[in-house]
């Protein structure tokens, strides 16, 4: 593996830091985006269409949401959203469909109409559930036409994408707001469960599913805890969760084959935990940013790469070192910042495609940044990327 490592445009006579490399690494300035990295969640306007439901006259069941959920103005996921209610809170439930699958809940709070949420993310014993009464219910308009508006997150075109698309989840995971690791939790979704796929992110490393308690009803997971994934011909969307193409019967490219064809393994480079690839202090007077460049591959090749730095502030001082990390290939990678070999707290994982990504730190102390490729999706994953690493001055 060779490490592109660019060289100093400017040496300051009085560098005062320590760099002990394998591959000597080359410090040079570099522009950081000032792009905000976790979106914010903006629901959409609230349904105006369609007759208030009146509240029956019965002794309402609490319940507490365990994921963010749509109201509905029906029991069926593609009816309007009349808005969103958080994780945690607490609905008073009147009311069910047929199938017992959806709830009728009082919504607003305290008013005397109502909407539906989805039973899987509002769990009521057993017992309670079997005396909650059927709810009439009428057919709604669905929820783009009703509010003359485009999803957000447009999904194939069914004439080219099978209806049914689904995968097992392997183990309980965490549904994303979008596709990484930044963005806010949406709920979980158990072992064994079957998810209908919708769409991919460009290196295949998340997966869109269909999901009640995500905005237009859908969410993000990773690839690699799903059992059963073919995601060739889903439409993909880039790493901010916007959708840069969808087959059609006519075009149906997709992305390539999950299966690689024109890469080979990343070569080893011989770097640890106890010998990093970059060990390297920052200076005040010296080096303030890292540039290091590098490939990796999974489930073959060089896997894992190392790099260690010092931010330059006194010892225990709390400080801000940015992270970008810029990728190419079929794979995608996950970094995890460690101090002492342990996860540091409350940090969460780089992944291709954060730019300005800021973690705080404290002065004097090593920090270790583990790169490893992600190889889910089936084949060989390969992956060319850029780490920049600039210290708070």
């Amino acid at each position: 593996m060779h490490k592109f490592l660019l060289i100093p445009i400017l040496i300051l006579t009085a560098c005062s830091f320590q760099a002990t490399p394998q591959s000597t690494p080359t410090v040079t300035p570099l522009p950081f985006a000032t792009a905000t990295l976790i979106p914010t969640l903006t629901p959409h306007p609230s349904a105006t269409a369609g007759v208030p439901t009146v509240i029956p006259t019965i002794s309402p069941v609490s319940a507490s949401l365990t994921a963010q959920v749509n109201v509905r103005a029906a029991p069926d996921a593609k009816a309007i959203s009349l808005g969103l209610l958080n994780y945690g809170t607490r609905v008073q439930v009147i009311g069910k469909d047929a199938s017992g699958k959806w709830w009728q809940v009082i919504y607003p709070e305290n008013s005397t109409t109502a909407g539906w949420v989805s039973a899987e993310y509002a769990p009521i014993p057993e017992g309670e559930a079997a005396k909650i009464p059927v709810a009439q219910t009428t057919n709604p308009p669905a929820a783009a036409s009703a509010l003359n508006e485009t999803p957000l997150a447009p999904v194939a075109n069914s004439t080219s994408t099978p209806a049914s698309r689904t995968a097992s989840v392997k183990a309980q995971i965490f549904v994303r707001a979008g596709p990484g690791q930044t963005y806010d939790s949406l709920g979980t979704v158990n072992a064994g469960t079957i998810v209908t796929l919708t769409g991919r992110n460009e290196n295949n490393v998340w997966v869109q599913i269909q999901f009640d308690g995500g905005l237009d009803g859908i969410g993000w997971v990773a690839a690699a805890y799903l059992e059963g994934a073919d995601l060739r011909g889903l439409p993909y969307f880039d790493n901010q969760g916007k959708l840069i193409f969808a087959p059609t019967a006519v075009s149906n490219p997709g992305q390539p084959t999950v299966t690689a064809t024109a890469f080979s393994a990343a070569a080893a480079d011989g770097d640890s935990e106890q010998n990093p690839a970059v060990r390297l202090k920052f200076s005040p007077d010296g080096a303030g940013e890292l540039t290091f460049s590098s490939t990796l591959s999974s489930p073959s090749g060089d896997t894992a790469d190392w790099v260690a730095f010092t931010p330059y502030e006194p010892t225990n001082q709390s400080t801000y070192v940015y992270f970008k990390l810029e990728c190419s290939g079929n794979g995608g990678i996950t970094a995890i910042l460690e101090k002492n070999g342990i996860p540091v707290p409350e940090v969460k994982s780089l992944v291709c495609g954060n730019y300005d990504f800021a973690v705080q730190v404290l002065g004097g102390q090593e920090y270790m940044l583990v790169l490893s490729a992600d190889g889910s999706g089936g084949g060989l994953r390969f992956v060319s990327y850029n780490l920049y690493i600039k210290s708070k001055r």
